[in-house]
């Protein structure tokens, strides 16, 4: 095993277990408490506790290396816990506007989903309901401007939307915008290679734009990794000979 290194600037979490109550009602109980660690010229480290705003207080502390790393774990995803708030109360707001459309209150809709992206900008559920709801009431130009915003989210590509992904591609051709359909596929492929249906998706985005070769090689992809996609077939054949 490597020896562990201090990440300056690095967020460390604390959790201190202990014991709550006496007797046949104790309990189990722990704290969990995150620091901004800072090494130090004579090789210990500064630990600073963050508050609930992840900003530094004035409680801190210098440790050896030893303890630090019995003391401390690197959390190296971390999530400013500001942005957790705020992107699952963008979540709540956005149920609320999906309950709003589905009942086709197109008003209350629009209301709420903005509502959702003032707390949260780039929430992939509010962006692409407010999208739909404008196709709804027929605000096409609207609805363009905010697909082409989701677009370039990265988080549309996250498998918790994956619903949302394979409509959302199937509305941006739909709207006759395919660059924004290619770069919507080509997003997901650098994730995963080895899924014939975006390939597919991605040549016939391809094709409806126009640029034929360009979805030749896609849609070949396509049935290389799954030759008995009749719809590539049939795309293909159109692409190369069809004309």
């Amino acid at each position: 095993m490597g020896v562990l290194k201090v990440v300056p600037g690095g967020i460390y979490l604390e959790s201190i277990k202990s014991k709550v109550g006496t007797g046949d009602t104790a309990k189990d109980a722990s704290m969990e408490n995150f620091y901004q660690a800072t090494p130090l010229e004579d090789g210990r480290i500064k630990v600073q506790l963050l508050d609930i705003h992840d900003q530094p207080t004035t409680y801190c502390e210098e440790v050896d290396e030893k303890e630090f790393h019995r003391r401390f774990k690197l959390q190296e995803n971390y999530q400013p816990r500001a942005q957790v708030m705020r992107e699952a109360q963008a979540e709540k707001i956005t149920a609320r506007a999906e309950r709003h459309l589905r009942q086709k209150e197109f008003l209350s809709a629009e209301f709420e989903f903005g509502n959702a992206l003032k707390v949260d900008d780039k929430n992939v559920r509010a962006n692409y309901g407010l999208g739909q709801t404008y196709m709804a009431t027929g605000e096409v130009k609207k609805a363009k401007d905010i697909f082409k915003k989701l677009v370039n989210i990265d988080d549309v590509t996250s498998p918790r939307h994956k619903h949302i992904f394979n409509d959302f591609g199937i509305q941006l051709r739909k709207l006759g915008m395919y660059k924004e359909a290619v770069m919507h596929y080509r997003k997901a492929l650098a994730i995963t290679q080895n899924d014939e249906n975006l390939w597919f998706n991605l040549g016939r985005a391809l094709f409806e734009g126009g640029s034929k070769e360009q979805a030749a090689k896609a849609l070949r992809k396509a049935l290389d990794l799954n030759p008995d996609l009749e719809e590539a077939k049939a795309f293909l054949y159109s692409a190369t000979k069809g004309g």
